[in-house]
């Protein structure tokens, strides 16, 4: 069961925010106090039902000072909303859509009330009836009554409660039905994914991280259908147990309360779960002391180790059956980490999100955070006329705090001072049709933007001072690599020729790699692409009809990428106005079935080199 949104009413500052998306990645940024913590506090509350108080409801109105009313009687203040509510959206795997008579999307809420306690609470279907609902919690002596009730005949023992419990639920599924909240089962309860919570404000307390993880761990042992037997043959042992205790309780009941009988029905739960854990630290001497006293520094690489072992820990074995589901949650994770550090938090975050059991949430301000995931998986959490407001950015949103949100995150892109200070991979492309079009391809490609793999893409131009700023970065420690058409290694007229890059000291079968079949990046596409791509973006002029691939096949033998930016530009008034135009159209067109496979090979090579590059310090 995976959790695809959330929505929540009344919990601390976040009144009214509703389907906050959950994606594999999904980055919540937003201004300080600005709700993304309790945002995260309230998805733990969803899926563990942490214990919250009646201080986590949020006020009504500013909970400034109020004026007597006019009979007299004193105004609170401070008034709270009179529960929390957090409500998510859960996608069914077909296995659970059977098991629990659901449909592939689900809504579960948990709900809290200061005076009742805390409900979990599942919309669903239901019968009209409500003697028939909830039938699992019914005892065998009143089942035998409902079924009389209703005409109903048991279909096995009479002294076996699914003999009775099975036709009744028959019956129900007959009668009228209607969508209701109702009380979610254990099973359901079960099947709700885990999270796993690492808070940058735990730095002194790697013991708690450990035990999140070996919870969750734990939680997914106990799944196993071995292990439930056990524990319920266990529970089944322990509610025998009170037997002897149970009858004299009930024969007081009865004598001092002259009752003529009293019945006691005791319900046994074990859930396994870690109280504590100690973590000690035993020096090269051999000295053993608690990590509490090792420092802020070591404690926190330690936290952050342990929390790297949670995708081995999150791993069944292949014979335990498919992965439970699980929300890995990061609060400001890069708090008092250096660059290379951050750096780690972001291919962790990428290794987490590609396993299809898995939804990583990280609330963060830091831009390097941002920037390694699509603009479509940021969630902007503002405060708008007292109200915390989720916006998901995206290109075309329409809002304007959203857009100029946008153009915030824009500026901090190419080469900022710590990107020059910090990025270890820099990679020159001839010029701003590659880097308009490679990272597009690259994202079909991959499967993540081209910045999250560590590769910084910037356009060489076509003068010296490229590969003099190239020699700079190489000389301080920088690793950098050339993209490099294959008709400009000879081109007298091309600062990227092979004695060129010779005379600033890099080396062409280690440091370059060549693009062109033929001669240039354009080369690459089949004359099919490149007329179905014109026919889809570039709408030609009626009197000349559809392009061609025999046409595109046709101009291969000149200067190809000129004659068909020609062609294009003359054959649509909407045709592309230069090679940039050209480059960004069969790159945003092109599925990723249809990349070049030479192309795709660079795209690794380039990936390799940036998980290669620069130290490996943790």
């Amino acid at each position: 069961m995976q959790i695809c949104s959330v929505s929540v009413e009344g919990f601390r500052c976040l009144a009214d925010i509703g389907d906050v998306p959950v994606l594999p990645q999904t980055v919540l940024t937003g201004q300080n106090e600005g709700g993304k913590s309790a945002l995260l506090d309230a998805l733990n509350f969803l899926l563990h039902g942490t214990a919250l108080s009646e201080r986590d409801l949020t006020y009504v109105g500013d909970g400034g000072h109020r004026e007597p009313a006019p009979d007299g009687e004193p105004v609170a203040p401070h008034a709270r909303v009179p529960q929390t509510t957090v409500t998510g959206e859960f996608a069914l795997n077909t296995d659970e859509q059977q098991r629990f008579a659901l449909p592939e999307r689900v809504p579960i809420r948990r709900r809290f009330r200061p005076e009742a306690g805390t409900f979990l609470e599942i919309r669903r279907s239901v019968c009209k009836d409500p003697g028939l609902r909830d039938l699992e919690s019914v005892k065998l002596p009143n089942l035998k009554k409902l079924a009389a009730a209703h005409g109903v005949d048991p279909i096995g023992q009479a002294n076996v409660r699914n003999s009775w419990e099975q036709p009744l639920r028959e019956l129900a599924q007959q009668m009228e039905q209607f969508d209701e909240w109702v009380a979610a089962d254990s099973e359901v309860a079960a099947a709700m994914p885990s999270m796993v919570y690492f808070k940058g404000d735990a730095v002194q307390a790697p013991e708690a991280v450990v035990q999140s993880l070996l919870n969750s761990r734990l939680r997914e042992y106990t799944r196993a259908d071995e292990v439930a037997k056990r524990v319920a043959d266990l529970e089944g042992y322990l509610a025998e147990s009170l037997t002897p205790d149970i009858n004299s309780i009930r024969g007081h009941i009865a004598e001092r309360c002259a009752l003529p009988s009293v019945e006691l029905d005791p319900q046994v739960q074990v859930r396994p779960a870690l109280v504590g854990v100690e973590l000690n630290i035993v020096d090269s001497q051999g000295r053993r002391f608690p990590l509490s006293s090792a420092g802020t520094g070591r404690s926190r690489r330690i936290s952050l180790a342990l929390w790297e072992s949670s995708n081995d820990l999150g791993q069944h074995d292949s014979t335990q059956g498919p992965d439970a589901d699980v929300v890995f949650v990061y609060d400001e994770p890069d708090t008092h980490l250096d660059y290379s550090h951050q750096r780690r938090i972001m291919a962790l975050i990428q290794l987490q999100s590609s396993r299809p059991n898995a939804r990583v949430i990280v609330a963060t301000h830091s831009l390097n955070l941002i920037d390694g995931v699509d603009i479509s998986s940021v969630v902007h959490l503002r405060t708008h006329e007292g109200r915390v407001r989720a916006e998901v950015l995206s290109e075309d949103s329409a809002d304007v705090d959203v857009r100029r949100h946008l153009s915030t995150i824009a500026t901090t892109l190419g080469f900022r001072n710590s990107v020059l200070l910090h990025e270890r991979f820099f990679v020159a492309v001839e010029g701003v049709s590659e880097t308009s079009a490679f990272p597009i391809m690259f994202r079909k490609h991959a499967g993540f933007p081209i910045q999250s793999a560590g590769i910084c893409l910037w356009a060489g131009g076509s003068n010296e001072g490229a590969l003099r700023f190239a020699k700079f970065l190489k000389e301080h420690g920088r690793d950098v690599a050339f993209v490099v058409d294959k008709d400009s290694r000879a081109n007298q007229k091309h600062v990227f020729r092979d004695d060129k890059l010779r005379e600033h000291g890099f080396d062409l079968t280690k440091e370059c790699l060549y693009l062109g079949s033929p001669n240039e990046l354009e080369d690459l596409f089949t004359s099919d692409d490149w007329a179905n791509t014109a026919n889809a973006l570039w709408k030609p002029n009626t009197e000349r009809g559809p392009w061609q691939p025999e046409e595109v096949e046709a101009l291969r033998a000149g200067k190809f990428s000129s004659q068909l930016l020609t062609m294009f530009k003359a054959g649509s008034a909407e045709g592309p106005q230069n090679k940039e135009d050209l480059m960004v159209g069969i790159a945003a067109h092109l599925p990723k079935d249809r990349i070049p496979a030479a192309l795709a090979a660079i795209f690794d090579a380039l990936v390799t080199r940036a998980q290669n590059a620069g130290p490996h310090l943790w």
